[in-house]
């Protein structure tokens, strides 16, 4: 038995305005800017990412704030709240040092995938003047040359200076970055397919030991 004409009409009519819809989100750029500056006494940065009409921005200077616009007018803004740390400058240096030797396992992970996200991004401005150290010279020396090998890949003009840091634990500069991705949901799909396999594959740990048997 078929449906009547007006039927099949809105049927097709609605799938087409849904594959439309689709594909125009699809196509749909993302703008991203950061700014980070870091010294000895402070941290602070900010990041835009905006998609369409609808952006939002993230402001970090002691507290950590930020605000949602559309079509550039304001919506709100809002604050994220932080738990208080006690101030114990060994316990810091050593999680720094941590978070440098456990971001290492995604080192390759980023370097598989940095031809396909140059593909993706135009990059309108980027400047970077950092000082570098992961407090163990060979660990510095791999990330040295990681983010060297990346630099020629990058398109446009940049202005990068890294100096490495063989001895102490480091990260000092200031940083200005402002890129528009293309596809995103494109790349998303393909950093998923990175990044899903390496999280799986943590080692899982119980009272502070790595679990060796797996079930």
């Amino acid at each position: 038995m078929f449906h009547p004409a007006g039927d099949l009409l809105v049927t097709v009519g609605i799938i087409l305005f849904l594959f439309i819809f689709l594909r125009f989100i699809y196509t749909i750029p993302l703008k991203i800017s950061l700014a980070a500056e870091r010294d000895q006494a402070r941290l602070c940065g900010e990041s835009d990412v905006g998609f369409g009409p609808f952006s939002i921005a993230f402001l970090y200077d002691g507290t950590l704030k930020g605000e949602m616009s559309i079509m550039g007018r304001h919506l709100f803004s809002f604050s994220i709240p932080t738990t208080g740390e006690e101030d114990n400058e060994p316990e810091k240096e050593k999680s720094e040092e941590e978070g440098f030797q456990s971001g290492m396992r995604w080192v390759p992970v980023i370097f598989q995938g940095s031809r396909r996200i140059i593909r993706h991004f135009r990059i309108d401005t980027l400047t970077c003047h950092v000082r570098i150290g992961c407090g163990d010279p060979c660990t510095t020396g791999m990330v040295y040359g990681y983010i060297q090998a990346i630099i020629p890949l990058l398109p446009g003009e940049h202005d990068i200076c890294i100096i490495p840091d063989f001895y102490d634990p480091a990260l000092l500069g200031h940083c200005r970055l402002d890129t528009l991705f293309v596809h995103p949901f494109s790349l998303l799909v393909y950093l998923s397919r990175l990044i899903i396999p390496e999280v799986l594959r943590k080692p899982v740990t119980s009272g502070g030991k790595i679990d060796t048997e797996s079930g």
